[in-house]
C-alpha cells in the first residue's frame, strides 16, 4: 500500500461518526507496516491512532476510538533526497509502498522509479545501492575485537613510562567587542526536526506559496501556481484528497 493514499482521507468511527482526518503517518522500523496515524479533528487538534485501532482503510479510514499520547515508529522519508552509491542525484522520495518488501518510490526528473528499500541505505539523505548484495558489501567491517599479535607484544615489551603532566584548559577567546550583545547563532536542527520539515500537516503549508498548479481528479484548480496557500486551499485539497500532491508541489524543489 502506498501511504500517500491515506494522506488527507476521512477517519470515521466504527458507528460512521467522523473524527478528523489523517495529517501525517509513521512507520515501523523495517517500513513493512503502518506505526501509527496522525489526525486532526474539526477543530485542528491532533490526535494519533495506532495501527492496531485501524480496520479498513479503502474509501475512508475506519477505526477504533483508542488512542495514544504521542506518535509511535519513525517519521515518513518523504521528501528526502536520493542519491546513488556513486554519488549521483536520483531524486527525491514520493511515496513509500508498504508490505514485506517495501519500495521506495523516487520522483525523478525523468519521471518516477521504484527502489528497493532493501538496497538502500536510510538517514537524513537516502543512498540507493544497485542490489541488496553491493549494499550489505558497503557496511564497513567491524574491526573492535581484532588484535594485531605484534603489536600487542611490542605494548607488552615496552616501558611503562610516567603519565604526562596535565595541560591546562585553554584560556577562553575574548568576545570582540562589535559582537556584544547580539543574540546567539540559531542551534542546527536535528536530523528529527529536518525529517519533521516534510511532515504533511497544515502548519507547513500556511502561508507559502505553491510552486507547481494542483488541480483535482475532475481538472478543477486546488491551488494555482504563485497562490499562497491558505485554510481554505488546505480544506479543498483535503476534500479532494490531493493534500500529499499540494505539499510535494509546495516543499520541494524538484519542479
Amino acid at each position: 500500500m502506498q501511504i500517500s493514499t491515506l494522506i488527507g482521507k476521512t477517519v470515521l468511527s466504527r458507528t460512521g461518526e467522523c473524527l478528523g482526518y489523517v495529517i501525517a503517518l509513521r512507520l515501523t522500523r523495517d517500513m513493512k507496516k503502518i506505526s501509527c496515524l496522525v489526525c486532526a479533528d474539526a477543530d485542528e487538534e491532533e490526535f494519533c491512532l495506532p495501527a492496531r485501532a485501524i480496520r479498513s482503510v479503502e474509501d475512508a479510514v475506519m477505526a477504533g476510538t483508542s488512542r495514544i499520547p504521542s506518535p509511535t515508529g519513525i517519521t515518513s522519508p518523504i521528501g528526502r533526497h536520493v542519491y546513488s552509491h556513486t554519488g549521483e542525484f536520483l531524486g527525491r522520495i514520493k511515496d513509500v509502498d508498504t508490505g514485506e518488501q517495501p519500495d521506495l518510490i523516487i520522483l525523478a526528473p525523468e519521471g518516477e522509479r521504484r527502489i528497493p528499500l532493501s538496497c538502500a541505505v536510510m538517514g537524513e539523505t537516502v543512498i540507493a545501492y544497485p542490489t541488496e548484495e553491493e549494499r550489505r558489501k558497503s557496511k564497513p567491517r567491524d574491526s573492535r575485537h581484532r588484535t594485531d599479535p605484534g603489536k600487542t607484544a611490542a605494548v607488552q615489551q615496552a616501558p611503562a613510562q610516567a603519565d604526562p603532566a596535565p595541560v591546562p584548559p585553554p584560556s577562553p577567546e575574548p568576545v570582540p567587542a562589535e559582537s556584544a550583545g547580539r543574540d546567539p547563532q540559531p542551534t542546527p536542527r536535528t536530523p528529527e526536526a529536518k525529517a519533521n520539515a516534510y511532515r504533511l500537516d497544515r502548519t507547513n503549508l500556511l502561508g507559502r506559496r505553491v510552486k507547481k498548479s494542483v488541480f483535482d481528479a475532475d481538472g478543477q484548480p486546488v491551488a494555482r501556481a504563485g497562490e499562497r496557500i491558505t485554510a481554505e486551499i488546505l480544506s479543498r485539497a483535503r476534500r479532494s484528497n490531493r493534500l500529499l500532491a499540494l505539499t510535494v508541489n509546495t516543499l520541494t524543489n524538484i519542479y
